[in-house]
């Protein structure tokens, strides 16, 4: 249960005005008890999810089903983690396959942080994931063409653009998902022009 900011306060003042009458530790209880029934002060801030697609891969061969990065996809991959400079990451979430590994590989040297894989179509169990472990803080998702889109409703918002085409990797969404459970997308482009 959220208290409003008023109503914390007073229970405050309420727990401080009774401090006279009563030892340290009962208000140190009371203190805690109060900060507890908020969430604690790190569940006020929002919870930012960057999601972008694997940056471009290898198709030479059809048959291969885990294709790597193509140089276009390394420099790609690159111009991600300079469009992120400055961000406080927590956490890099990729799918199981080498292209979104290596899409979040410089985000992942740059802030020595270890890549957390998740299952690509189970957009409910990453959002959990991202919202129990990661609340108020910042974490990159590497996706695909057809995962982005589902991810961001899961979280409550709506699609910022109506599909993601196969030849379109240059996408960056900022999902803020707020304290109260509503969440919302900025769209904007990084990296090369992609169609």
């Amino acid at each position: 249960m959220k208290l409003p900011l008023r109503l914390k306060l007073w229970l405050m003042l309420l727990v401080f005005s009774f401090s006279a009458c009563d030892n340290t530790s009962s208000v140190n209880a009371a203190l805690q008890k109060a900060s507890l029934l908020d969430g604690g002060g790190a569940n006020m801030q929002p919870t930012v999810v960057y999601l972008v697609r694997h940056a471009e891969k290898d198709t030479s061969d059809p048959a291969n089903q885990d294709p790597d990065l193509t140089a276009q996809g390394n420099a790609r991959a690159e111009a991600l983690r300079t469009a992120l400079e400055g961000q406080q990451i927590a956490a890099l979430y990729a799918t199981k396959y080498v292209r979104t590994k290596n899409t979040l590989k410089p985000l992942a040297e740059k802030y020595k942080l270890a890549l957390k894989e998740y299952e690509a179509h189970d957009f409910t169990s990453l959002k959990k994931q991202i919202m129990e472990n990661h609340r108020g803080q910042t974490v990159v998702v590497a996706g695909h063409s057809n995962t982005l889109l589902p991810i961001i409703e899961a979280f409550g918002a709506k699609r910022p653009v109506p599909d993601i085409s196969d030849s379109q990797y240059s996408y960056l969404f900022k999902l803020t998902a707020a304290p109260d459970g509503t969440a919302k997308v900025e769209t904007r482009q990084f990296g090369a022009e992609s169609k």
